[in-house]
């Protein structure tokens, strides 16, 4: 067994634990049996994703040595040719460019320089699942100008070309001559986040209208998920900006907004208007279709916004030790809000989600104003 293999297979092990309910279908149905059948979906599904994956990892690594992949708050792309490697941070803010280039290429820092201005104009277009340019507006070129494809040329002569660091370690390449990395530090504005946030808004308002659900915890969910990341790539897989798994809450949410029982693409994840139909959808399906009848509105939001991370079952035995929904609804309805919050905190059966309902009830109100 490959080491790609025990990772996915360890995360499927992971998403299980964590997905006890993840679908409309398993609440009355035998638990052993839900979980066998998620357990063959899911395999089935990283089965398929894993060969597609790892013969893109390995052709980085035949020319970078190593392989740096996207995460929720990082997105990473190696381009065309595999000949760059751009990192943009969207949590910090900070941008890595990095070009390879021959050992024994006689103006390194000329040549590094176009690969980078290409590479940057990649990054500034709107060829991507999103459909438009991911960084518009969030990198400053002095003064109150930003960055766009039509200034890259100037931004990297006037900016970028003196502050190149030309590597002393040698990439060995298996079929041509060894290569040097090139590499440069962008900033990112300091208001990159809001930026975001604002491209976004208006879908978050339209949705969230249409499922009656209060756009701040959409955006406190957001947020905490990728940092207005629509490129976003967990190891699971779970995809875009409210990171949904295709074959779980993905396909949940497709099913409850569309009435199809299909699983979206990761292509149709990333994009972000998809992404936020589907991650409303999901947290709407959560509140209103799972937890139906929870009385009190703040209630029935902390335990939507536990079973977005953790799966209604796990939410449900939390409360009375069991994965049923309706007895668990019965109790949250006898219970204040700060008898939930304990429960949450004391019998959730990973930290990692205890952490999430603080993160995005904390950050939602941040965005009351927006």
């Amino acid at each position: 067994m490959n080491k790609t293999k025990c990772i996915l297979l360890a995360a499927l092990f992971c998403f299980l634990s964590l997905t006890v309910i993840h679908s409309p279908f398993a609440a009355d149905e035998d638990f052993q049996a839900f979980v066998k059948q998620e357990n063959e979906q899911f395999g089935s599904f990283l089965d398929e994703q894993e060969k597609d994956y790892a013969a893109y990892q390995e052709a980085v690594k035949a020319k970078w040595g190593e392989f740096v992949g996207s995460t929720k708050k990082v997105w990473v792309d190696y381009g065309p040719e595999k000949e760059s490697r751009t990192q943009v941070d969207f949590k910090s803010g900070k941008i890595s460019l990095e070009v390879l280039i021959p050992k024994d290429e006689k103006h390194p820092r000329e040549a590094a320089a176009e690969k980078i201005k290409k590479q940057l104009k990649r990054m500034m277009s709107n060829r991507w699942p999103t459909g438009t340019n991911l960084l518009a507006g969030q990198i400053s070129t002095g003064g109150k100008k930003t960055l766009s494809p039509k200034n890259v040329d100037d931004f990297v002569k006037e900016r970028l070309r003196q502050k190149l660091m030309i590597s002393s370690k040698l990439i060995p390449q298996k079929a041509a001559p060894p290569e040097k990395v090139v590499s440069v530090e962008v900033q990112m504005v300091p208001d990159h986040l809001k930026i975001r946030a604002e491209r976004y808004k208006p879908i978050v308002l339209k949705y969230c209208k249409q499922r009656k659900i209060d756009p701040t915890i959409v955006f406190g969910v957001i947020h905490t998920e990728s940092y207005f990341n629509p490129m976003a790539r967990s190891h699971i897989p779970a995809y875009g900006l409210m990171q949904l798994v295709p074959v779980s809450g993905g396909r949940d949410a497709y099913k409850y907004v569309f009435k199809e029982d299909k699983k979206p693409s990761a292509k149709f994840l990333y994009n972000p208007e998809n992404n936020i139909k589907l991650g409303v959808g999901y947290l709407a399906l959560t509140k209103n279709v799972y937890f139906k009848g929870i009385e009190n509105p703040t209630i029935a939001y902390l335990l939507t916004v536990a079973a977005y991370n953790t799966g209604a079952g796990n939410v449900a035995r939390a409360l009375t030790g069991k994965t049923k929904l309706k007895p668990a609804i019965k109790k949250a309805n006898s219970m204040t809000t700060k008898d939930i919050h304990v429960a949450l905190r004391k019998k959730l059966p990973h930290k990692e989600t205890q952490d999430y309902i603080q993160r995005v009830f904390r950050r939602s109100k941040i965005y009351r104003g927006l």
